[in-house]
């Protein structure tokens, strides 16, 4: 019997040392995994293979076991970057630049996994070398096939991906999750009483104003609202002023703070068929940041008044910090409703003084050549979702959506010389989209005029003030200029976009040749794409760390000319005013010189701060990446939608068609629009040669989503052609 409770205590003694082991290995992989997969639970079914990794003491692991877990990792890691691979179709130039965003200069040993903690960079730098052997030496180990496929396989039969794991967003370097140390920031931002407008006297209350949301039915981060109110003028006339409050999220996440370089690590937010991968933790982005209804609001508010042909009257044009309660927040679909009830003209007469200002901002816009005259009928395009149902599968709702779908036709204003000939402009698809879409733009060709006004300001304190340390007052903002199309030297593709502006979808296809791209300069330039004189993006600060970087830079100039004008009123400087709120050293009064009425006469500087500027055009590379990423999601869930349809039906699916423009002759290949999946695709014709804006019924030939793969073949429907192309009968 003692002998049989011996051995039941060295079991004992066993068991312990194992759970020590493990818990050391476990410890190891750690985080390794982060940004590696699209769940948290992924990256934990990663974490518990190495539960029982070694079964050597927990105290002392011995070099051996430890070079076993560690070599177990970074198989694990190289299987992942394999598998990502799957579906890239890409020159080895163009793989480069597709990862060249994710270099860092903070790359540190990766062999280290003893005595370093694992960080972002980490993964990134993995990614960015797409150092594959040792995934591929595992794959041969487990005699397995060794390609990205059967590397993504494994990765699925580990419980680490599902089988539609977003490979592009794990390619991509973006952080698919926050960390714990992460979401702490955003806790302790939201929880922050430190508000230097409040200090220096800069926040306005606007709770007055009635303020609406409107957003898509599903957005979570509110970032802005509307206001419109009737002023008196000095001549007794009445005039509506416009108000733009966008969340003022630089409230909450300062620069340079722990919670901004959070922001700073993405860029953007991204927004996918199967939901937002956001810039900021959802703690503070949907709450505290957010405008939302039955509560006070911390935001920046911009107020502005038209002239009569819809221009901006530049002298009308104020911005301020400030605090404001959102009185409704709507969708689109509830605003097209209240504006066709008429509701949005009687009890919310608001709604519908903010379209008749937005109806008239088009049409000037219009009138300006923007793309709205240029191209009346743009592509509808597809938007996916992608939710969780009961049986905790998923389901694709598609829905077809356009923009805009009138204007006038600028290839015939430009060739047409009667200008007696009298164009309407037809309203948009839905009266909300228009209004909230012209109120951002207005906003943000306002936003491009603020620096004259400004600077102009400060000027005048400097020049008259030459005895005090006037700070620094310039505004640098990232003007988005798109120049006018060259029409002069392109007259014969001119013609060409003419003969085709009775055939819709074909003209808007072709239309697109002739635009510029959009370039960020740091002078204002007109953006003729929006036919306004300047432009600048701020309404997202949220979801974009340019839009927050904007209000950053006007937030500072704001709090600077306030000092200044502190100091020329002889005041003193608010003690809990820190120079990274102003984004410089702080002037502070001489005592010695304050005079009888408590007036001071002289500042002076200490040189403690080496400042921080702002760098609108870092990060560029993520945000190149983003686009992808969306992109190829978006086509991913399409191309999935189209082989559930093939696969669950009984019948022939077929699909109405548009010839939008021959792409290569040579090989026969055309740029088709497929009208129930709101696609843009390329078709090679297997009937000779065909005509622009004809018809043809397809069906799917091969549809592999993963792989990026959609052909389409002639129907048998008709002979896949349309009926009103098939000759009649005698």
């Amino acid at each position: 019997d003692l002998d049989e409770d011996h051995d039941n205590d060295d079991d004992d003694d066993d068991d312990e040392m194992s759970s020590q082991s493990e818990s050391i290995a476990l410890q190891m992989a750690r985080d390794r995994f982060r940004d590696l997969t699209c769940t948290l639970q992924g990256e934990k079914n990663l974490e518990e293979l190495f539960d029982a990794s070694c079964d050597c003491d927990g105290a002392d692991l011995e070099i051996p076991h430890f070079n076993v877990v560690k070599a177990s990792i970074i198989a694990l890691q190289s299987l992942a970057i394999l598998g990502m691979q799957v579906g890239v179709k890409a020159t080895p130039q163009q793989k480069e630049r597709s990862v060249s965003h994710l270099t860092s200069d903070d790359v540190s040993n990766l062999m280290q996994l003893d005595d370093k903690k694992w960080d972002t960079f980490d993964t990134k730098y993995l990614k960015h070398q797409v150092d594959t052997a040792a995934g591929i030496q595992l794959l041969a180990e487990l005699k397995l096939k060794r390609s990205a496929q059967s590397a993504f396989d494994l990765m699925v039969k580990l419980g680490a991906w599902t089988k539609h794991e977003d490979l592009a967003l794990l390619r991509s370097g973006f952080p698919t999750r926050f960390t714990n140390e992460e979401i702490q920031y955003a806790k302790e931002a939201a929880q922050s009483n430190h508000d230097p407008d409040e200090i220096l006297g800069l926040r306005k209350d606007l709770r007055h104003l009635k303020v609406y949301t409107i957003d898509g039915e599903y957005t979570d981060e509110i970032d802005d609202g509307l206001s419109i109110e009737n002023v008196k003028k000095s001549d007794g006339s009445t005039k509506k002023r416009i108000w733009v409050h966008i969340a003022d999220a630089e409230r909450w996440a300062p620069f340079h703070s722990d919670i901004f370089k959070v922001a700073e690590r993405r860029v953007t937010s991204l927004y996918l068929p199967t939901g937002s991968v956001p810039m900021f933790p959802s703690e503070l982005s949907c709450d505290k940041m957010s405008l939302r209804t039955g509560r006070d609001s911390y935001a920046m508010s911009m107020a502005i008044e038209l002239n009569e042909d819809g221009s901006i009257d530049q002298s009308s044009i104020y911005i301020t910090p400030s605090l404001i309660n959102v009185n409704y927040r709507l969708s689109y679909v509830e605003v097209d409703q209240m504006l066709e009830m008429g509701v949005g003209y009687f009890e919310e007469w608001e709604l519908g003084a903010l379209l008749d200002e937005a109806s008239k901002r088009r049409n000037y816009r219009i009138q300006c050549g923007s793309t709205e005259g240029f191209v009346p009928q743009p592509i509808p395009q597809a938007e996916i979702r992608v939710v969780e149902n009961e049986e905790n599968q998923v389901d694709i709702i598609l829905d077809v959506e356009t923009t805009h779908n009138s204007g006038l036709n600028q290839s015939e204003a430009v060739l047409n010389t009667d200008t007696s000939i009298a164009e309407t402009f037809p309203s948009p698809l839905s009266s909300a989209f228009l209004l909230v879409t012209e109120m951002m733009i207005l906003s943000g060709e306002a936003m491009g005029k603020v620096k004259e006004i400004f600077e102009s300001s400060a000027r005048r304190v400097k020049e008259a003030n030459t005895h005090l340390p006037i700070l620094e007052t310039t505004l640098e903002l990232p003007y988005r200029t798109q120049p006018k199309p060259d029409f002069a030297e392109r007259y014969q593709e001119l013609n060409i976009l003419d003969s085709l502006k009775n055939k819709g979808y074909c003209h808007a296809w072709y239309a697109r040749r002739f635009f510029e791209p959009v370039r960020m300069k740091e002078t204002p330039l007109p953006h003729h794409g929006l036919g306004i004189e300047c432009y600048v993006q701020w309404s997202s600060p949220i979801r974009r760390i340019c839009d927050l970087l904007v209000h950053t830079s006007v937030k500072q100039f704001l709090r600077r000319h306030r000092v200044n004008l502190l100091m020329e009123a002889g005041r003193s400087i608010p003690e809990s005013l820190t120079a990274l709120d102003i984004g410089c050293d702080i002037p502070r009064p001489v005592a010695s010189s304050q005079n009888e009425k408590g007036l001071y006469t002289d500042y002076c500087i200490e040189k403690r701060f080496d400042g921080a500027v702002v760098n609108y055009r870092k990060g560029s590379g993520f945000l190149n990446a983003a686009r992808m990423v969306q992109k190829k999601s978006k086509e991913y869930w399409l191309f999935e939608y189209v082989r559930r349809q093939i696969e669950e039906s009984d019948v022939e699916i077929v699909y109405e068609t548009t010839v939008l423009a021959c792409i290569d002759p040579r090989r026969g290949q055309y740029a088709i629009y497929v009208h129930q999946l709101g696609l843009e695709h390329r078709y090679v014709s297997e009937q000779g040669e065909l005509r622009i804006g004809e018809k043809l019924w397809l069906k799917v030939s091969s549809v592999k989503p993963r792989l990026g793969i959609l052909t389409f073949t002639l129907s048998s429907l008709y002979g896949g052609k349309s009926l009103r192309f098939t000759p009649a009968k005698s």
